[in-house]
């Protein structure tokens, strides 16, 4: 599965985790940089 902006997608998901594992199948699983992304975008949508 290839990687897209995650930014883009997550504006049409209301609940935090259900966008972070929408993000997160989108990594691959040996991808640090994608999925800590993904972490931060949970974070910050977390306040």
């Amino acid at each position: 599965m290839k990687n897209y902006d995650f930014q883009d997608k997550q504006f049409h998901i209301s609940d935090p985790v259900e966008s972070y594992f929408e993000c997160i199948s989108t990594c691959d699983i040996k991808d640090g940089t994608c999925i800590s992304r993904c972490v931060e975008i949970l974070k910050q949508s977390n306040g």
